[in-house]
């Protein structure tokens, strides 16, 4: 019982403690050093008294002055979120209460997972007044995360002592996945782009079967869609324009299960499946559709009811933000069987998961198989770059040709799913890491376009 009694004081004197410098070390032993001359001429006891009488009273003022606020007044401010594997600002905002300039260092107590540009920091603050300095940070995992603690040290009026002082700012921050594809997506970047090339250039993304509205015939035009009432009108031909049925529903399925944790270029397969069905997500509901998601390992780890607009995007970034994968095999047939009992409507069902898990992929191709009898199936999965680069090099050694062979038979096993779900008539993607979020995206407005769903 004593020690806990005990434990709060304890604390106290560590987080506030008052720490001799060099300065008051100097002038300690600088008193000895007269008081050995004084004994030489026999004023050694009067020297000592007067001497270290003196820095005491010295230092114990100094020491109250710096004591007699309650120390720096420190405040953390950043951005609501961050982003993952984007650069942050995180600045520390100081006010000196004392009436004297105070130079002092702090360090931040950053998430685990996150990397800054320097740990220590050291700012002079003016008497009475404010100021603020920062620190770059930049996450590496997604999901909740805490700061925790300011800690900051400072000298005394006269420098005979400093104060350690540590200031609780315990703060969450939420990781993001990252965002860039869906801020492209919200501001008509894929729009403007479809608009300037391709065969329905002038319908902005496509023909499709909805009507939208009357305009003036131009060549190159399909005369079948010609308004002939609207021409007698107006004297001058006029044709139909037509836009992608807008309403439908869309399902993305994430994958979460063990192989969606390796790595590349130090973000995991199920980081860069993320920001793909968010900034897909983002293009579906820019387009009127109705989008859910059920995210899936073994077991349903998330589920997003169908929805439209701005707040079903924000919920689901909310449900994806902190997904990670689980050290077990997918369940494909929960993940489907699932959402075969949530969805009766035709939908367009956009799986990402890794092709590369053969091990799996006859109970997925035959999940699959049941669903197109309603159904649009799409898979998107990325390849991996070092498979490519094993399969291109040069051997030199014998373990050069055996990595080279092994690549090459788990390239050709691949390739072969791939086509066996071509030929049943999914959409399959298959692109680099970097290059999924605008794949899904165009596979996503060519489906629009030719009426597929």
């Amino acid at each position: 019982m004593t020690s806990l009694k005990r434990l709060p004081v304890r604390s106290w004197f560590q987080d506030n403690s008052l720490l001799p410098t060099s300065r008051l070390m100097g002038a300690v032993t600088l008193g000895i050093v007269f008081t050995g001359a004084g004994m030489v001429m026999g004023y050694g006891n009067l020297v000592f008294f007067m001497f270290y009488s003196l820095l005491i009273l010295i230092a114990g003022f100094d020491a109250f002055s710096l004591l007699l606020n309650h120390g720096l007044k420190l405040v953390r401010e950043s951005d609501p979120f961050f982003e993952l594997d984007d650069n942050n600002r995180v600045d520390l905002v100081v006010y000196n209460p004392y009436s004297y300039p105070v130079r002092c260092i702090l360090r931040d107590d950053f998430p685990e997972g996150f990397t800054v540009d320097h740990r220590e920091m050291e700012l002079t603050v003016p008497p009475k007044e404010m100021r603020t300095i920062g620190y770059t940070t930049c996450p590496h995992r997604r999901g909740q995360h805490w700061f925790t603690d300011i800690h900051v040290r400072f000298d005394s009026r006269w420098k005979f002592f400093t104060r350690q002082q540590r200031i609780a700012a315990k703060e969450e921050k939420r990781v993001y996945p990252r965002l860039a594809e869906v801020r492209k997506v919200r501001s008509g970047v894929y729009r403007k782009q479809l608009a300037m090339e391709g065969p329905h250039a002038r319908q902005g993304l496509g023909r499709g079967t909805e009507f939208s509205h009357i305009r003036e015939y131009v060549p190159d035009d399909e005369p079948r869609w010609i308004n002939w009432h609207a021409t007698a009108r107006r004297g001058r031909l006029a044709t139909n324009v037509y836009q992608p049925e807008q309403g439908q529903h869309v399902t993305i399925l994430i994958d979460c299960g063990r192989i969606m944790g390796i790595k590349n270029d130090h973000l995991t397969r199920l980081d860069r499946a993320v920001e793909a069905a968010l900034a897909f997500s983002a293009m579906a509901l820019e387009r009127g559709d109705q989008v859910s998601l059920i995210a899936f390992s073994n077991g349903i780890k998330r589920w997003v009811p169908p929805g439209k607009g701005g707040a079903q995007l924000q919920r689901i970034i909310e449900a994806c933000f902190n997904l990670e994968p689980d050290f077990v095999e997918s369940s494909y047939q929960t993940a489907l069987e699932s959402f075969s009992f949530y969805h009766k409507r035709r939908t367009l069902v956009a799986l990402f998961t890794d092709a590369s898990n053969l091990t799996f992929a006859d109970e997925l191709i035959q999940q699959i198989a049941v669903l197109q009898r309603r159904h649009l199936i799409m898979t998107v999965t990325m390849h991996d770059p070092r498979m490519t680069d094993m399969e291109q090099i040069r051997p030199d050694t014998e373990w050069d040709v055996y990595r080279k062979t092994v690549a090459h038979v788990l390239g050709r096993e691949r390739e072969g799913r791939l086509k066996q779900l071509k030929r049943r008539g999914v959409v399959v993607l298959d692109v680099p890491p970097e290059q999924m979020a605008a794949s899904v995206i165009q596979s996503y407005i060519d489906i629009k376009n030719k009426s597929h769903l």
